[in-house]
């Protein structure tokens, strides 16, 4: 397992506030990678997700952050549905809470399953 994976959610707040969200590119580069490794299997492409929400306007990251949020739940075995969650917060444009909690639990799992 990779430690990584496990980021400071708070300064990724910070910096993506500071930089109108240009820094959550990378937050996003980061978690396709973490999550794909998490369902060992390459599920996520950040050049898809990166193409597709450009040219969709924004609508397809809105379905990425609900079904990304629903493989994290999965991981982690949280009871709440982490998907409904981000899909809600994301739809809200909260996307940058969205994917603080992703993190959250995404930490939870590479701290956990250290070796």
């Amino acid at each position: 397992m990779k430690v990584d994976h496990i980021r400071n959610i708070f300064l990724d707040i910070i910096l993506t506030l500071l930089t109108c969200s240009l820094f959550n590119i990378y937050v996003q580069y980061k978690q396709i990678i973490a999550i794909n490794e998490m369902l060992k299997e390459e599920r996520y492409s950040f050049l898809k997700w990166l193409l597709f929400t450009i040219f969709t306007f924004g609508l397809y990251h809105i379905y990425h952050e609900y079904v990304k949020g629903e493989d994290v739940g999965k991981c982690v075995g949280a009871d709440q549905s982490i998907g409904l969650i981000s899909l809600i917060l994301t739809v809200f444009g909260l996307h940058i809470i969205s994917d603080a909690i992703q993190q959250y639990h995404i930490n939870q799992y590479y701290g956990e399953n250290r070796p």
